[in-house]
């Protein structure tokens, strides 16, 4: 899909202390080590809709704006056992009673699909002003430590952005979406399980995505081909990839084949895996590094790859319109 006027007009991320991973061992190397992630932001004292109230109230002050602005606020989370209802938690902290809040699931596409989830609002409501897009994730210990056997490690963050129909930072050019339901299976509760304060073992915890390889592979290059065809471009025309932060033995996988060609390394990974895998905030966390990090000049443009249990896919286009401030172009 083709979008016009849509922009992100600021960006935000709170990210807690970055730790090595507990127990590494060298000579013992695990799965996630092999995957390339060797530590994990860890909260202490944050929960999940504290750390994306943070990074909501930077994000409004990168886009000069308020919280009256707001029409619409858009939080994705993933398993928050500490909030039941986010959205008006993070209204409240955003000074504001006449924006709208809702919460949106898709596991660790959340983030990408709270973005689209805001465009269509502001397609839709040619008045709205702006709308707000954030993600939060708290991965206890206790519940999420035994991952680095399957292959990854989880980290704790939060994200935002603010989108607006008026020039921003960057517009949003193109999105696409693909879903694979057979594989919904993988995010079911594991037979015998039950829930409590260790959570619920659901299959993928179990087997990983290794049995589902092909499915993945088709489904993102279907997503990728579709993104870059409406918009116009070839993959010589992506300046940045921004991924979920799920490995790089995962993304290699996924990226190698046509018609991107790419490597984890030439993506956000780089980044990201030192934060872990945030689940829903992974996304926003790379798009505000992008913003703020001086790496992007007016004209380029980020293809975003995002994905997460479901299995669904969102992927989109950004071209860059104004500069980081310290970056002028080449």
């Amino acid at each position: 899909m083709l979008w016009s006027d849509v922009n992100i007009a600021g960006s935000g991320s709170w990210i807690p202390p970055i730790r090595p991973r507990a127990g590494a061992r060298p000579d013992t190397p695990s799965a996630a080590d092999a995957n390339g992630f060797g530590s994990a932001a860890v909260a202490t004292g944050d929960t999940a809709v504290g750390m994306a109230a943070r990074a909501a109230l930077k994000a409004l002050r990168h886009a000069g704006a308020v919280g009256s602005d707001l029409s619409l606020l858009v939080h994705a989370s993933f398993q928050d056992v500490d909030h039941y209802t986010p959205s008006p938690y993070l209204l409240r902290a955003l000074g504001t009673t006449v924006a709208t809040g809702m919460e949106i699931g898709a596991a660790s596409d959340g983030g990408a699909a709270a973005l689209v989830t805001a465009a269509e609002h502001l397609t839709a409501r040619p008045d709205a002003r702006a709308a707000m897009v954030t993600a939060g994730s708290r991965f206890p210990a206790e519940r999420w430590d035994f991952v680095h056997e399957i292959g990854y490690l989880a980290g704790d963050a939060g994200g935002a952005a603010v989108l607006t129909r008026a020039p921003g930072r960057a517009r949003l050019v193109a999105t696409a979406h693909a879903a694979v339901p057979r594989l919904e299976e993988m995010s079911r509760a594991a037979a015998g399980v039950a829930g409590g304060a260790t959570g619920r073992r659901m299959a993928v915890e179990e087997t990983g995505l290794a049995p589902h390889v092909t499915s993945l592979q088709e489904a993102t290059r279907s997503c990728v081909e579709q993104v870059l065809d409406e918009a116009g471009l070839g993959p010589a025309d992506v300046a940045h990839i921004a991924v979920v932060a799920i490995g790089s033995a995962v993304l290699d996988v996924l990226l190698s084949g046509p018609p991107l060609h790419a490597r984890a390394a030439d993506t956000s990974w780089t980044f990201g895996r030192h934060v872990a895998h945030a689940g829903p905030c992974d996304l926003l966390l790379a798009l505000d590094r992008l913003l703020r990090g001086g790496t992007v000049v007016p004209g380029d443009r980020v293809l975003v790859v995002s994905f997460g249990l479901g299995f669904r896919w969102t992927v989109a286009v950004l071209e860059i319109t104004a500069p980081v401030p310290g970056r002028t172009a080449a």
